[in-house]
């Protein structure tokens, strides 16, 4: 975490200063206060008032020195939490989806939502609190020893012993913390799976079931949270009756001095004052020394997360498609299962288009997720132009691929077309006539709402649109995964004859549907079995 500390230091040392100058000004009046109490009981009216306008002064200070000292604390944690959301979503982008997908999206939401604001609360805003907390404690100390050290040294001595409460059980504080962010995730990841399958639950009427397996797993976390809470409850317990306990010896010792006339009215009211500057953050000290402890594994294994893990060193080969792919002997299956892949050969020339068809479990799609460097071939080698792919970095940058799924963004149709590139409205309004998507076809359906996954559009128009997509990107191969699935005849047919009217592209089609009489436009039918 020293790197978001490193980004945000102007606003962490801002707040140690002006929390510095805040806490002074507080030790300050409370020598002022006494000398207040030590004029008004002698009877001295004029220096009892210019004591109580130099109080006023001093509070005034104070006041405003600590809301400086919160503006620049807000920004700190604030600042860090920013750039530990960036972090976390960079680290999800950065990753090959094949290890993309070793997670459930869940817990991806969880890291960036649950994990992130448990750090914030407990380690980005625990800081400057804890600076602020022991710059008091360091200051009031000074001032009782000033004003007595024997006093000093017995105040110190009992009001710190609440410190060491926190560590006795830093295992099970940390423990119980782990558990419950584990369950909070776990929770996640099954939430996102039912609200991803809302349609099914509401058709096969299986609400019931659902809220039972839901009232299962809240319990669960919700025990864990309740585990934390008990323990920090009972921590705070020993460490409040201790500071108390610890008060009461303190102020006998203090009504002792003034018995004995070594304290004035005025010292023994400032002695008081210096007391309650250090129970109250003592205790607090504990308190926050607890969750600095509590939240150590989170923020380690949220580093761990974060650290970039590169599966392989790729050298960086510019991509200038100029002859073919060429699968050679590739064998694949997906752990110790029956090869999905077995010896499989074949080139793809420049130009040609190609159409791959199999019965469901064949390896069409297996075959082009080795392409997209998905997943490793456990034998054999793709190239592309003699170049094994596993030596290629920026593969993408010369393919592109349309899913059997449309998936499109909550976002205007432009953007979804363009993917946030600078491309003239014209050329999107021209191809979206070509694809017969005449109704998007001007200026003002381009700036319309594509609602989540694009639920406010037809099958067939958001199949289209997302062939679109991948033409506007307008690389050299272009890979279409079953495009003619879940659609009507008609719109079979119009896409079918606007793929083979492509032209200047190498193209990829997967799909065991296309009708008959076109297969012969393709440049070879490569089957599968």
């Amino acid at each position: 975490m020293k790197v978001y500390y490193k980004k945000n230091k102007k606003f962490f040392w801002g707040a140690i200063i002006f929390i510095l100058i805040s806490n002074s000004f507080a030790i300050a009046l409370q020598f002022v206060k006494g000398d207040v109490l030590d004029f008004a009981v002698s009877g001295e009216i004029v220096p009892a008032v210019r004591s109580a306008l130099l109080l006023f002064v001093l509070i005034m200070s104070e006041v405003w020195f600590y809301f400086f000292y919160r503006q620049m604390s807000a920004k700190y944690s604030v600042g860090c939490t920013k750039y530990l959301k960036h972090d976390v979503f960079e680290s999800i982008l950065g990753k090959n989806y094949s290890d993309y997908i070793q997670c459930q999206q869940g817990e991806y939401v969880s890291q960036y939502t649950n994990d992130v604001d448990t750090i914030r609360g407990r380690y980005f805003e625990m800081l400057p609190l804890f600076w602020e907390i022991l710059l008091k404690i360091i200051l009031a100390s000074v001032a009782l020893f000033i004003l007595d050290w024997r006093l000093a040294l017995i105040t110190l001595f009992l009001l710190t012993m609440p410190l060491y409460i926190p560590k006795l059980i830093e295992k099970r504080l940390q423990n119980a913390l782990t558990e419950y962010l584990n369950a909070i995730e776990n929770n996640l990841v099954k939430l996102n799976d039912w609200l991803a399958g809302f349609e099914i639950i509401k058709n096969y009427a299986i609400e019931k079931k659902i809220m039972q397996q839901f009232n299962s797993i809240n319990n669960v976390s919700m025990e864990r949270l309740l585990k934390e809470k008990q323990l920090e409850i009972v921590a705070q317990l020993i460490t409040t009756l201790i500071s108390y306990v610890s008060y009461f010896i303190v102020l006998i010792f203090s009504t002792w001095l003034v018995i004995r006339g070594e304290f004035s009215a005025g010292d023994f009211f400032v002695a008081i004052g210096m007391i309650d500057q250090l129970s109250y953050p003592l205790i607090s000290l504990a308190e926050i020394i607890r969750q600095l402890v509590t939240v150590k594994p989170v923020c380690k294994e949220m580093e761990k997360k974060l650290r970039r893990q590169g599966n392989r060193e790729c050298i960086e080969v510019e991509i200038v498609f100029n002859k073919d792919i060429s699968f050679q002997n590739v064998c694949f299956s997906y752990g110790e299962e029956y090869p999905i892949l077995n010896d499989l050969n074949v080139s793809i020339h420049k130009g040609d288009i190609c159409l791959i068809q199999g019965p469901s479990g064949c390896g069409k799609t297996s075959m082009i997720n080795l392409l997209l460097k998905y997943f490793d071939a456990n034998k054999g080698a793709i190239t592309i132009d003699d170049k094994n792919i596993l030596d290629i970095e920026n593969i993408y940058s010369v393919m592109t691929v349309v899913r059997q799924e449309a998936v499109l963004f909550r976002d205007t149709l432009r953007n979804n077309l363009t993917m946030y590139r600078d491309i003239h409205d014209s050329e999107l309004i021209i191809l979206l006539n070509r694809l017969g998507l005449h109704k998007f076809a001007s200026i003002g359906a381009l700036d319309s709402l594509i609602s989540e996954n694009g639920s406010n559009l037809s099958g067939g128009e958001k199949k289209r649109i997302c062939l679109a997509r991948a033409l506007l990107r307008n690389t050299e191969i272009l890979i279409l995964d079953e495009p003619l699935a879940n659609l009507d005849d008609t719109t079979v047919d119009k896409i079918e004859d606007f793929i083979l009217s492509i032209t200047e592209k190498t193209i990829l089609v997967v799909s065991h549907q296309f009708s008959e009489k076109k297969l012969s436009e393709f440049s070879f039918v490569l089957k599968m079995s």
